[in-house]
Parts: C-alpha cells; structure tokens; sequence
C-alpha cells in the first residue's frame, strides 16, 4: 500500500460535497468489548459487541446558499447520510468510500476568537451501519 499525503479527502453530508471546506475529519468504526470470563479462568478472554462509531468534522464556517450552515442547519435533531473518501479519484479498492447515517446532535453556529478563521467543529454518532464502497 502506498503511504499518501491526506489533502483530497471527499466529504459528502445529506448529498452535498462539502470537501472545500473541510479542514479535518476523522471517521472512527467501534466495537463494544465483552468479556467472556468464566469462573476457574486464569486469562481474560473478550469477543466483539455491538459496532458503533463517530465522524468528527472540523469545517470552514459559511453562510452562503448550498454551503456549510445552509446544508448542516435543517438536519439538527434528524440523521443524515455522511459520506467520506479518501481522495476525489474514482472509488476503488485502492480508494474506498465509507458511507453511514449520523444523528446530527450539535451544530455550532459560531465558533473562535477575534481574528480567527470562522470555523467550527462536530462530532456526530453513527446510527445504523456502515456501508464500504470499492467500485
């Protein structure tokens, strides 16, 4: 696998690519962890629970039409289709698309100190399955 420079991340939220003002986004896959231990056992033994996870999106605030506050502020309360892929090249295996509902529980409106860049940060649970794209 080739180690690569992350600045072509795609960013879809409720169908609009919002890329252009994504400054980071980490999306994190979880798994509840279940111990198995039984009386007379001398190691701890585990299986894998319920999936679960979170995609946490530091955005460019704007206020335009189509942008970042006009597409995220309709959607407070309600889950959306968040979209994340690597680099804007077509989906493949080398590059594939990880595609999930959130439950959009917080949206700043503004977010920083005099002078700084207007951006602001969410953090938004999975509600559902991921699905992986590869082609």
């Amino acid at each position: 696998m080739a180690v690569s420079m992350l600045n072509d991340v795609q960013v879809t939220v409720n169908s609009v690519d919002l890329s252009d003002h994504v400054a980071s986004v980490t999306f994190s896959e979880t798994v509840a962890e279940l111990s198995t231990l039984a009386m007379g056992s001398s190691n701890m033994t585990r299986i894998g629970g319920i999936k679960d996870g979170t995609c946490a999106i530091e955005f460019h605030q704007d206020f335009d039409a189509s942008e970042v506050y006009a597409t995220l502020n309709p959607l407070l309360g309600t889950t959306t289709t968040v979209e994340v892929t690597p680099t804007s090249s077509a989906v493949s295996a080398t590059n594939p698309k990880k595609s999930v509902s959130c439950l959009v529980t917080e949206l700043p409106f503004v977010d920083g100190a005099s002078g700084d860049l207007s951006t602001i940060s969410v953090t938004w649970a999975f509600s559902g399955a991921v699905t992986t794209s590869s082609s």
